[in-house]
């Protein structure tokens, strides 16, 4: 389980909102917050989660991903199978 500030989860689900595949994780995402669960993404999801916070990480001049964003790439690369 990997988690999230407030700051983090907001900026992660407007990113995820504002992106066509991360779209149904980020509904996934409001889902849990609005139940105040945790989130479980399926694989499709955790690839578009992945995707939008590799290109958050390389647009870091823009604004900066926090600890617990980085850890969440990281736990996705794994399940994932990309270490």
């Amino acid at each position: 389980m990997v988690a999230l500030t407030g700051e983090e989860a907001a900026e992660l689900l407007a990113r995820l909102k504002g992106d066509s595949a991360g779209r149904a994780a980020g509904q996934s995402m409001a889902v849990s917050a609005n139940a105040s669960t945790s989130v479980t993404f399926t694989a499709v999801e955790k690839a578009a989660v992945f995707e939008v916070l590799a290109r958050w990480q390389e647009d870091r001049a823009e604004s900066s991903a926090g600890e617990g964003l980085l850890n969440l790439k990281l736990a996705l690369a794994r399940d994932l199978g990309f270490e």
